[in-house]
């Protein structure tokens, strides 16, 4: 769906003023739509990323930004506010994203809810284990459902986006598990993760101990100075919490929100709100 630029003649209009000196750019991406606050040099100074799940008439951030120097402007509010009316008029039902805790004030203030009280997630990090990393090359991209029981999972969509030359379907053979990977800058995100099915899942322990099994043998198969990301862990859980035990860290904690975009669209895009 086109995001249509949103400014016009009289600059981007902020909490209570306007800034002439700067636009509003609108451009497809690898991650969905965008908008793109610009100086007259085309200097970024702040973003906005959207994409959809295949299918979905619910809207997903995949990025917000402000450089630091333009920070306390406004321009966050003010491009939010600006992705409202077109994602509605694209047809999209809700605009949806992931807060970490200090930011939910923020995204209340642009009418996003909770969108479940269990919705909150911990993404861990361990460093790998090995000499080496992973020949990715060797370990081509499959479809997004991968055989076994689910441990933790991203989005079906987000894997679809993510160029193939950066991710990995890896068979954990000793553990008996698979994994969808994608590297991020110096490190490396779980996007899902999958242990083999049998009666033995059943036990509580027997399940833990496997999983332990797979993301050791996975954190082998990356050198010590690789961090390895495990998004999707829930905040209360006896995984997480072994986990943790075994020296998993949390690299952040953020929860689901939501804005819907109905007849209230108007109360909330208000460039002067």
């Amino acid at each position: 769906a086109a995001l249509s630029a949103w400014g016009g003649a009289g600059g981007l209009q902020l909490a209570e003023n306007a800034l002439p000196a700067v636009a509003v750019d609108q451009a497809d991406g690898p991650d969905g739509n965008r908008l793109v606050v610009l100086t007259p040099n085309t200097d970024r100074l702040d973003y906005a990323l959207t994409g959809n799940e295949p299918d979905e008439a619910v809207a997903h951030s995949a990025g917000l930004g402000v450089l630091a120097s333009w920070r306390g402007l406004g321009l966050g509010l003010g491009l939010m506010r600006g992705l409202l009316r077109p994602l509605q008029e694209a047809g999209f039902t809700a605009l949806r994203v992931l807060v970490e805790p200090p930011l939910r004030g923020f995204y209340e203030r642009l009418g996003f809810c909770l969108l479940n009280p269990q919705s909150e997630r911990h993404t861990l990090w361990s460093p790998g284990t090995g000499d080496a990393d992973l020949d990715w090359r060797a370990h081509p991209r499959m479809a997004w459902a991968l055989p076994g029981r689910l441990v933790v999972g991203w989005r079906a969509g987000t894997w679809a986006r993510t160029p193939d030359q950066d991710t990995a379907t890896v068979r954990l053979a000793g553990a008996g598990a698979w994994a969808h990977l994608s590297r991020e800058g110096a490190a490396v995100l779980v996007h899902q993760l999958s242990v083999d099915d049998d009666v033995d899942n059943d036990d509580p322990a027997r399940w833990q101990t496997r999983i332990h099994a797979a993301l050791a043998e996975l954190r082998a198969a990356f050198h010590r100075d690789t961090a390895v990301l495990l998004y999707g862990c829930e905040t209360v859980s006896c995984v997480t919490a072994s986990l943790m035990r075994a020296q998993w860290r949390v690299a952040q904690t953020a929860c689901e929100m939501q804005r819907d975009l109905g007849d209230a669209v108007d109360k909330h895009a208000s460039p002067a709100a």
